[in-house]
């Protein structure tokens, strides 16, 4: 996006502090991880019942083990040998670690995240609900951090990969139209970086000729930063 909606990084996360916590350990996570190639979603916190015993006791995903680290007001203090970060659920083999993030970087950064959510002013906890949305109500916020940007020409596509190398369009759905449906079940999507998505001026296109000049996936957090608080119950 040409325009940031943020000019440094205490005025961003002053105003994440007044969407949701789910959402905010998620940008604040992606902030961290996304540069290292690793999906909080889908990587895993795993520890052992019983060392030296070999058996998993628990195995949470990088977000959930964070946001409830965030929620208690816990800081986390894991072992050595006895946690570990990896890339499959309740596994503790050597071949499904994630090299990219050690367990003490991980421990670092859930500290981070803590902390700086807890520093005043501190954030709100409780997992409020968006209100009750029509389409008008989320044009009217886009438009009013988007000036000049034709709505009807922003379109995010979603793409899966293919046997043959190459991706193929899964969804494609106008901005307004994506929002709303994620408000509607109470959720704000995150965007983490990739080419799993993207933003084009037409529907269902993936061509670079397509893009849009001003957005990419990954500046819609910053969008959702300014207007999920007017939507919070």
């Amino acid at each position: 996006m040409n325009t940031q909606l943020f000019s440094s990084y205490s005025e961003k996360l002053r105003a994440l502090k007044n969407t949701r916590v789910d959402f905010a350990v998620k940008v604040l996570l992606g902030d961290r991880l996304d540069g290292l190639g690793v999906n909080p979603l889908n990587t895993y916190l795993n520890t052992l019942a019983d060392f030296p015993n070999t058996e998993v006791g628990s195995s949470e995903t990088l977000f959930d083990e964070a946001l409830a680290c965030v929620v208690e007001q816990r800081l986390p203090n894991y072992t050595q040998a006895v946690s570990n970060v990896f890339s499959k659920r309740y596994s503790f083999a050597t071949e499904d670690r994630v090299k990219a993030l050690d367990l003490i970087a991980f421990e670092k950064i859930v500290v981070d995240i803590v902390t700086s959510l807890a520093e005043k002013p501190a954030m709100d906890l409780s997992k409020r609900s968006i209100r009750p949305l029509d389409a008008m109500d989320v044009h009217a916020a886009l438009k009013a951090h988007l000036p000049g940007v034709d709505l009807d020409k922003v379109y995010v596509t979603s793409f899966v990969p293919h046997d043959s190398g190459k991706r193929m369009v899964s969804s494609s759905e106008l901005l307004v139209e994506y929002l709303l449906d994620h408000f509607h079940h109470n959720d704000i999507p995150y965007h983490s970086k990739g080419d799993h998505q993207g933003i084009y001026m037409v529907a269902f296109s993936g061509e670079e000729r397509d893009s849009h000049p001003r957005l990419v996936p990954a500046h819609l957090n910053e969008l959702l930063i300014r207007i999920v608080p007017d939507f919070l119950g």
